[in-house]
């Protein structure tokens, strides 16, 4: 019998999907067609290559969220300049707790972070500040 839930709203949200093309380069790919990457996000197949971001598959696994990529791309940077200088690299370590903004379409945006959650158009102010302070430290 199927169970009914007395609910306010319904957000349906569904996970980043692989790029096809990525299945055509010979990298080696997860079950769902994302680059294998080692913890200084180097391909598994081939060293050479770095991924990070909604298109890579640590192995210790995380929701393709945008916080990854954004704490990512800093580790991804430095690792690419010391590979093309030989230097060692670093470890990507991943937060284990994250804060969820997703927008919505009528210009409000739910929060989520501990299992606790709140909505509103002042959470897709907060996260609209949040995108654009992240966007600003590229600009200088």
């Amino acid at each position: 019998m199927a169970e009914r839930l007395d609910v306010d709203e319904v957000v349906w949200t569904t996970s980043s999907g692989a790029p096809p093309w990525l299945r055509q380069t010979g990298l080696a790919l997860d079950l769902d067609g994302f680059v294998r990457v080692d913890a200084e996000l180097r391909s598994l197949s081939h060293p050479n290559v770095f991924a990070a971001g909604d298109v890579a598959a640590l192995g210790d696994p995380r929701p393709k969220a945008g916080v990854f990529a954004v704490r990512a791309g800093p580790v991804l940077a430095e690792n690419i300049r010391r590979a093309l200088s030989g230097k060692a690299l670093t470890a990507f370590r991943p937060q284990r707790s994250w804060l969820v903004l997703i927008s919505l379409a009528d210009g409000r945006a739910i929060a989520d972070k501990w299992g606790l959650s709140v909505s509103g158009r002042w959470v897709n102010a907060w996260k609209r500040s949040i995108d654009a302070r992240f966007i600003r430290r590229f600009q200088r």
